[in-house]
């Protein structure tokens, strides 16, 4: 298979035409979007593209150093020669921009609220296992260092986050407490904790594994689906899934239970808006767990040919963009 087989059909036909007909113009093409506030990623991945399958010494590559906050219509990569020799790769050099710093940001925007909480990605179940690696180090970009799979951490065990599926519980019948002795006897040196949302009465659960591990109970994970109440609840209190209240009250449980250090991490359904939500609060938590909302694809990149042998011309709506902050590419990524 050709990588070229994997963009649009009509940067093909145009690569054949402009060879043709337009072998000594030089084009300038300049990838954007039009977003605030975002973090750029793929910067890297990209240049790699174009080192690896077209002859860089034939054309000019100017980009933003990778982890660079960029604005609306902000130029980040502009390449200028003749189009043949680069602009069949448009459509996919947009794509690794809009995934990589789709990611990137999502990460960022929601360190920029955790108030230096801990964040884990557990972003692995939402998406095909291939795209981890890019995933991760996306992730990471964006700040978050901590993830569940040992792939996406680079065999850091120091950043890798597990504490234990319900599917362990439920081999147990739904006992808790036998699933988290026989994940200690089996990972003694591992730290304990315990998910406690089996049976949605977190403060039952997490009490039951505190009476008997102790010390030993290092933090407990709630992970309450969105259409349940816990039992702590009265009826009719509208408090659906993971709820800054029920952390308050777990957190207030522990605490009367000489289980003041055990950490209370979160899932379900975060995102930005829900952790500045829990944040604003003030509430209880030591660490977020923070899946899909990280993949979310709502940075998108275009591409535009803004000058011909040094004049300006561009489609309508569209202009040549200066940047005087790219850089040079010189056959050695600086940034």
């Amino acid at each position: 298979m050709d990588l070229k087989d994997k963009t649009s059909i009509y940067f093909h036909k145009t690569q054949k035409i402009a060879e043709e007909f337009c072998k000594h113009d030089i084009v300038t093409l300049q990838f954007f979007q039009r977003h605030n506030n975002v973090k750029l990623c793929g910067i890297i991945e990209a240049i790699k593209l174009l080192v690896h399958n077209t002859d860089i010494t034939k054309y000019t590559i100017k980009y933003l150093p990778e982890g660079t906050i960029i604005n609306n219509r902000d130029v980040v990569l502009e390449l200028e020669g003749p189009y043949y020799e680069f602009g069949i790769w448009e459509g996919m050099l947009d794509g690794i921009l809009a995934r990589q710093t789709s990611i990137a940001t999502n990460a960022y925007r929601m360190v920029q609220v955790a108030n230096g909480k801990t964040l884990i990605s557990m972003a692995d179940r939402a998406d095909h296992y291939i795209n981890q690696e890019n995933d991760a180090y996306a992730i990471e970009c964006g700040g978050i260092k901590n993830h569940s799979t040992l792939v996406s951490s680079h065999y850091d065990k120091a950043h890798t986050f597990g504490s234990m599926p319900h599917a362990l519980i439920q081999m147990f019948n739904g006992d808790i407490v036998k699933a988290c002795e026989a994940y200690h006897k089996v990972f003694p040196k591992e730290p304990l904790y315990a998910v406690v949302d089996f049976h949605n009465d977190v403060i039952a659960d997490s009490l039951a594994c505190l009476k008997i591990f102790g010390k030993e109970l290092k933090g407990v994970r709630i992970d309450t689906s969105k259409s349940m109440i816990d039992k702590m609840f009265k009826e009719g209190e509208a408090q659906f899934g993971v709820t800054p209240l029920q952390v308050k009250k777990l957190r207030e449980a522990l605490d009367e239970n000489n289980g003041k250090h055990v950490k209370i991490t979160v899932s379900s359904g975060f995102d930005e808006e829900k952790i500045k939500q829990f944040e604003a609060e003030n509430t209880p938590v030591d660490a977020y767990g923070v899946g899909a909302a990280l993949l979310r694809i709502r940075i998108h990149f275009s591409a535009d040919a803004t000058m011909l042998n040094g004049k300006k011309i561009a489609k309508a709506g569209r202009e040549y963009l200066n940047n005087p902050k790219l850089l040079v590419y010189k056959g050695e990524y600086n940034g």
